[in-house]
């Protein structure tokens, strides 16, 4: 008996030993991709949201891009995180007193968790003060919680779709992380994790070839996007053409360059003249179908900006998921930015939702083309 005994303590000693074992080098068996509306954030151990008591928590760095309309500001010497918006007012969570208070005073059951630096906040709460929505659903590699506006209309099956690939990436760059075999490969000189996917910079631009595509485009995508227009496309769009220059869209001219840059110049001044009268606004920004390099650097001397595509679609957008991966590699290889042209709006306005989805879930950043863009 006295033997067994001795056994039956060393096979607990050895429990609570492998138990106590380091877990940095281990991944978490079931990881949880985390999203705000449309953006997929990296994948780390670090800010994995988790669940305790019966809440789920998520990390302050949810509220970081403002694409909730929420933003925060945290005090660790007095151990109080504030998140706030100016429609629902503040919350303040005390990490010394375990409690979380609005800015009226009243107190609301809860408590933050302070886990290496990142504060992790109650989702319900945040939910229920804020009016936001968040949909926990199993996906191939795990789970992902998405947390939403109520403006936000983009279904989280179409999400899913739009970030497989994104997701695939960050899972294997998770995994790599945490294999034993290549932990100095992942590691920088300081000792330090190597980032995550790399932040990328893309202008997308789309030709408008007709006023019910184009419009179609700005109702459901993201302004930060450029129109091209041709002469003949300009005329009898006046209206769209203020729509534009009111919300501030960047217009590029594109223009027949073979006869040389006399004609390619006289062309882009009767565009600009149409465009002054139909919106009083004008352009620099050019894109030269079938220009020398002579032309060009006419063009060029002349004051005006050429365009210069890092990818052209004109002769047909491959699928989403090809599209988001040539961009992905093109931004890669090109200093972290990609210029697309992704063609004429009729081809493009059926999928742009779900594309731009899927590059803001790649770490993309969609900006405003401009002359300082090249």
């Amino acid at each position: 008996m006295n033997r067994f005994k001795r056994m039956l303590c060393l096979a607990f000693a050895l429990l609570l030993l492998f138990s106590l074992a380091p877990k940095d080098a281990r991944a978490a068996e079931n990881v949880c991709f985390l999203a705000a509306n449309e953006k997929l954030f990296p994948l780390s151990d670090d800010t994995m949201p988790f669940w305790s008591g019966g809440a789920m928590y998520v990390p302050h760095t949810l509220m970081d891009g403002g694409e909730l309309g929420v933003h925060y500001s945290r005090n660790m010497e007095k151990q109080v995180f504030t998140a706030y918006n100016l429609h629902s007012g503040s919350i303040t969570f005390d990490f010394a007193a375990g409690t979380i208070e609005t800015n009226t005073l009243k107190t609301i059951p809860g408590s933050a968790i302070v886990r290496g630096g990142i504060v992790f906040l109650p989702l319900n709460v945040l939910c229920d003060f804020f009016e936001l929505d968040y949909v926990y659903t199993r996906v191939t590699y795990g789970y992902l919680l998405r947390v939403k506006t109520r403006s936000d209309t983009f279904s989280n099956d179409r999400f899913i779709d739009a970030a497989s690939m994104p997701m695939a990436q960050r899972y294997a760059q998770y995994e790599k992380a945490h294999a034993p075999a290549e932990t100095s490969a992942d590691q920088s000189g300081d000792g330090q994790k190597a980032q995550e996917t790399a932040q990328r910079t893309v202008y997308l631009v789309i030709e408008s070839t007709a006023a019910e595509h184009t419009l179609a485009i700005l109702d459901a995508a993201s302004t930060r996007i450029a129109f091209l227009f041709s002469p003949q496309d300009l005329d009898g769009a006046d209206d769209l053409l203020r729509r534009l220059a009111a919300l501030g869209i960047p217009v590029a001219l594109r223009v027949d360059a073979s006869s040389g840059a006399d004609g390619a110049l006289e062309q882009i001044e009767q565009c600009n003249r149409t465009l002054w009268s139909a919106a009083n606004v004008k352009t620099r920004l050019v894109y030269l179908d079938e220009a020398s390099n002579e032309t060009t650097r006419a063009v060029l001397d002349a004051g005006y900006c050429p365009l210069r595509f890092t990818l052209d679609f004109g002769d047909g957008l491959p699928s989403v998921t090809r599209a988001s991966s040539r961009i992905f590699s093109a931004a890669d290889a090109n200093r972290g930015v990609c210029r697309v042209f992704l063609g004429a709006d009729s081809e493009v306005s059926s999928v742009l939702s779900l594309l731009t989805a899927s590059l803001r879930a790649g770490n993309c950043t969609l900006v405003k083309l401009n002359e300082t863009s090249f």
